[in-house]
This record gives structure tokens, sequence and C-alpha cells, in this order.
């Protein structure tokens, strides 16, 4: 069996190969499942399974890998099944991150549903102490819940974000994953996600979250250019409805002046043009919009610089 595992994770070694993860995750589960998968072995297994959740190959203008993350969900359901909750619990923490950002996040309906039933398989066999505000969750998550991809974004996860075990989790999976995503609706929804997230930790998104962002707002990659400057605007937003920006302690003047700047600064670079230049305009006048509603003050100069 420990010959045939290290093929398995041999396999994995190329992350183009989606069918190699597809029929690894399977493999897993079954050796799993039948007592062939020894418990010192996990600690090489579990990282792998995390990978495989969150697997998305983009090619051209789609890209693969639902059915490698279906499967790694069948793996850490078989996971739960096959393991005492002593044997599991070193890796519960990231198995439990893991399915939680998958149960809300995922693009497929049926990638959110199964990662919600191998989390409920896990707090139900290793019990709700090991995974942390397990039936809190599974309450707020459920099957018809996340069947609504908007739902899952939008209220699932604002009400999960509230624990503090997967908080900054969520908020860190919204910006390196979601706001970056091929699908500009999952960029939008990331977005406004984000808007209502942020509201429950806006120090950490002040200091870490909205300087990466304005950064990331003149990346030569589109969807990284885009996302980024709609995850600025509704984080500014955000910020502006918590009546932060009058606080002279909060936002450092360095981030006021950079939010200023941004879209006059993006214009200046000439990102506008060519490919993808309908779309960020769009998102440069939303960005134009949150200000005004954010109560951002502008000099008389910035503030004619927007009007043109």
């Amino acid at each position: 069996a420990d010959d045939v595992l290290d093929a398995l994770l041999q396999t994995c070694s190329d992350p183009e190969r989606d069918r190699a993860w597809h029929g690894a995750c399977l493999a897993l589960a079954e050796l799993a499942r039948r007592g062939l998968l020894l418990p010192p072995r996990l600690g090489q297994v579990v990282p792998i399974v995390i990978q495989a959740i969150g697997y998305d190959v983009r090619r051209g203008q789609h890209s693969v890998g639902a059915h490698v993350r279906d499967a790694a969900c069948y793996t850490c359901w078989a996971f739960a099944r096959a393991y005492a909750p002593s044997v599991l619990k070193p890796h519960v923490r990231d198995l439990s991150v893991a399915l939680v950002l998958a149960s809300l996040f995922d693009r497929e309906v049926n990638c959110r549903r199964a990662a919600s039933a191998a989390f409920q398989e896990s707090v139900g066999r290793q019990g709700a102490d090991n995974f942390k505000h397990g039936i809190a969750i599974l309450t707020t998550a459920d099957y018809y819940s996340l069947g609504n991809r908007t739902d899952a974004f939008m209220k699932s996860a604002l009400d999960i974000a509230e624990f503090e075990e997967y908080q900054t989790h969520i908020i860190d999976h919204l910006i390196e994953s979601k706001l970056i995503h091929w699908d500009i609706e999952i960029r939008v929804l990331a977005s406004k996600s984000l808007s209502c997230i942020s509201k429950l930790n806006p120090s950490y998104c002040e200091m870490r979250v909205l300087p990466a962002l304005l950064e990331h707002c003149f990346s030569d990659d589109l969807v990284v250019r885009h996302g980024s400057l709609l995850g600025c605007a509704e984080m500014v937003l955000a910020f502006g409805e918590l009546d932060l920006f009058r606080s002279n302690d909060f936002v450092r003047d360095s981030v006021k002046l950079s939010i200023a700047d941004l879209v006059p600064s993006i214009e200046k670079a000439r990102l506008y043009r060519g490919r993808g230049g309908e779309i960020m305009r769009g998102a440069a006048c939303r960005m134009i919009e949150c200000i005004a509603l954010a109560s951002i003050f502008l000099t008389v100069k910035q503030q004619v610089r927007l009007l043109d």
C-alpha cells in the first residue's frame, strides 16, 4: 500500500494534469476507507487533499477542476469516517478551513454542497470540539442555503466570518483567490462579500488588505487589475459606512492619498485602453461612486480630475 500511495502522490506533482489529480483523490479516499492509508502518512496526504479542494486551472476563457474539487471533498468525507478523532486532530484545523471556504465560495453548486457534506460528516464523526463552531456553521451553511451562489457569498459567509477562527482566512481567500477569479461574476460577488466582511475586522483590512489591493490595481494582468479595483471600491464604501475616514487615527494619510489618486493614476497609466478597457472603466466609475458615498475629503483639483 505504501508503494501505491507513493505513486499516487507522484501523480499530483504536475498541477496541469487534472485527470491525474481526480483519480488520485478518489484512490486516496478508497485507501482510507479500507484501512490501507496508515495514520503516519496523513502528514503527506492531507496537504495534497487541501490543495485539491482549491484546484482550479485556467485554460483559455474557462477553467477545469470542478471534478477534482468534488473528488477532494469525497476524500475528506472518507477521512472523517476512517480515522479516530485523536488521529485526525493534528490536521483538523487545516481541513476545516479548506472545507468551509469551498462550501462558501466555490463557483459550482455541486462542489459547495460536497464540501458542506464533508464538513457535516467531519463534525458528526470527529466531534464538535475538534471542529470549532461546527454545529453553528452547519446550521448557517446547509444544503439549501448553499444552492444559491449569491446567498452563499453575501449571507452565509458573513455569518461564518463572525467566528474568529475563520474570519481572516475568509478575507485572505477572497483577496488571493476570488477577486482574481477568471469569471467576472465571481469577482463582483467577491468584492461585495469583502465589503460586508471587512466591517467585522476593519483594522486588519486597513493594515494588510487595502494597501495590497491598491498596489494590485496596476497589475499587468487584466483580471488581477479589475478585481483589485472592485475590491478597493467596495472596501472604501464599507469604511465610509463605518465613518472611519473622518477618524484621523484610523486610516493612514498615505492610504487616503492613494485612494484619492487611484483613478487618475490608472488613467495616466493608460490602463483603460486595449483589451478589457470597458470593464476597467466600469470598475473605475464604481470607485468614484464609492469615494463619494464614503465622503472622502478631496481637494478641488482632485474633484475636477475625477469629474473629467
